[in-house]
């Protein structure tokens, strides 16, 4: 009987049904090679292509064009398209089929020895030698278990002793771990791609919610817990950078009027309740309060208008002008350096954003800083960067505004050119007007003429000054539920075992007969794996202790 462990599968014969016929296809290597890496290449894809956002993200981004290809093929939600499902269902049953081609001979290889086998036709290796164990079945055995073979079987052929050794046959169940292995992580996933979720919640402080939003290409869809989140407290720290440091949510899980479980969550620290996991991702403002002032570059005098609202708010008048507050940042970290090429980064404290709409001036996104009244800082539309100037003084010092606005007014009643002496004249006049004493004129000129000139140069429409704000603040929790993780996690360790049992676990059988006339011993071996190679092999190994063995005793 001829034992060959390099041709484990035989061929494919004429005689098979279909079914045989398509379980041999899926259970080919060219098959499962084809499919890991088509697996490979889509998961890629997904971690390159960010997955699940909005639809103007991926025009913004890719052009009109390649976003209508990609959107048909489902590459934007792709763990979720029929076609990945389809190429994981086709994976699990290449695995499958391989398990139930193969899975038998590996069985029947990995059995104890109970009988027998014959000596075979095709080895690994063989030798004969000299030896004084050629004598001593007993011995030899011996020698055979000190060098890590377990399992013997004696038999005779011709009248002449015969033994069989073997070890590592528990290397065969390595077949069987990392092919169950790779079915239940494909299993594992396929569950929780269908009975779990992964979404997204908002909650305000002092506020409970129950609804998760889960992304669905470039929308959404709403599920509701069968329990309420409350979000008692949130905290954050900063670097001195203005960085966060660190951030965390004191929650609260309670159904029926009665708290369940609370929990302080950080960033690695998540909450976990029936199945369902609060992972605390990120934060933001959730309506702070805040307290601005605007002036009115376009009326007579820039007349002031004080306003409190919240942040997201919308202010709309008659005359369509539009007033959002965008965003407030407690902390911004600018470069502060005076000279071109140095850096001095630099907390200047917080700030607030205000997108300003109107028929006549068109869209403009200001950003006033609490701590640095006089510095402006505006975008336009098509805009990438912000604009920076410095106005030399607070919008909100309403002398100095006041000032400047008389001076403009003055301004535009000097006919023909102006030069330095109209200028004088109309700021001396604006100081009249004012009821200033001319005497001031050395500490407010300077300041009322630089703000002449950013005015004009940048032809804004209003400007603003950023007062006071109390903060109101969400914490963004991911929150998933992954029904299939015991499995995947249970199937992972599965699969490092059986990689290392077929890896360094290595079958290994050697047939000795012994020819106690001639007192020689002839060795067949059948090797797997690195024992094959000519150095340092089991065989050669054998060689050596065979031939080193030292006389048996005469008595024996």
């Amino acid at each position: 009987m001829a034992i060959d462990d390099s041709r484990l599968t035989p061929p494919a014969t004429p005689q098979q049904g279909p079914l045989a016929r398509l379980i041999h296809l899926l259970s080919s290597m060219p098959v499962a090679v084809f499919l890991l890496c088509t697996v490979a290449l889509a998961s890629m894809i997904g971690t390159i292509l960010v997955q699940n956002r909005e639809e103007d993200f991926y025009i913004a981004n890719l052009g009109p064009t390649w976003y209508k290809i990609l959107d048909a093929l489902d590459f934007f939600n792709m763990y979720d398209s029929w076609w990945f499902l389809a190429i994981m269902t086709l994976l699990v049953l290449s695995v499958s089929a391989a398990l139930l081609r193969h899975g038998p001979r590996f069985w029947h290889m990995s059995r104890p020895l109970r009988v027998m086998r014959p000596w075979p036709k095709k080895s690994d290796g063989g030798f004969s030698l000299t030896s004084p164990l050629a004598s001593d079945p007993d011995a030899t055995k011996a020698l055979l278990r000190r060098l890590g073979f377990s399992e013997f079987q004696r038999g005779e052929e011709h009248g002449r002793p015969l033994l069989l050794a073997r070890q590592g046959r528990f290397s065969k169940y390595g077949f069987f771990l990392v092919h169950g292995g790779v079915v239940l992580i494909c299993v594992g996933g396929l569950i929780t791609s269908q009975l779990g979720f992964r979404g997204v919640m908002n909650l305000p402080e002092q506020e409970s919610d129950n609804r998760i939003y889960v992304s669905e290409g470039s929308s959404y869809r709403t599920l509701q817990l069968p329990f309420l989140v409350r979000n008692d407290d949130f905290d954050i720290s900063f670097y001195k950078s203005g960085m966060p440091s660190e951030y965390s949510s004191q929650l609260t899980l309670h159904r029926d009027g009665q708290d369940i479980l609370s929990k302080r969550i950080t960033v690695n620290d998540p909450l976990r309740y029936q199945g369902v996991t609060f992972y605390q991702a990120s934060f933001g403002d959730a309506g702070s309060a805040v307290e601005f002032a605007i002036r009115d570059l376009t009326s007579k005098g820039f007349p002031e208008q004080k306003i409190k609202s919240e942040v997201h708010k919308e202010l709309e008048d008659g005359m369509g002008l539009k007033l959002t507050i965008k965003e407030l940042r407690q902390h911004n970290v600018m470069n502060m350096a005076q000279e071109e090429g140095k850096s001095e980064l630099r907390d200047v404290g917080p700030s607030l954003d205000i997108h300003f709409s109107s028929p006549s001036s068109g869209n403009i996104t200001y950003r006033i800083y609490m701590s640095y009244p006089h510095m402006l800082a505006f975008g336009r539309t098509g805009d990438r960067e912000m604009t920076y100037d410095d106005l030399g003084f607070n919008p909100a010092d309403s002398v100095k505004m006041e000032l400047l606005a008389a001076y403009l007014d003055e301004l535009s009643k000097v006919e023909g050119e102006r030069g330095p002496d109209q200028n004088r004249a109309a700021f001396a006049a604006a100081m009249t007007a004012m009821g200033l004493p001319l005497s001031r004129a050395a500490e407010l000129g300077p300041a009322i003429a630089n703000a002449e000139q950013v005015l004009r140069r940048h032809k804004l429409p209003m400007l603003f000054s950023f007062s006071g704000f109390e903060p109101k603040m969400y914490t963004g929790l991911q929150v998933a539920r992954d029904p299939g993780s015991p499995l995947v996690w249970s199937a992972c360790a599965l699969l490092v075992i059986g990689l290392y049992m077929m890896i360094y676990m290595h079958e290994k059988r050697v047939w000795i007969r012994f020819d106690r006339e001639r007192q020689q011993l002839e060795v067949c071996a059948v090797l797997s794996g690195k024992d094959k190679h000519p150095v340092n092999t089991t065989l050669e190994r054998l060689r050596r202790e065979l031939a080193a063995a030292p006389p048996i005793p005469s008595g024996k």
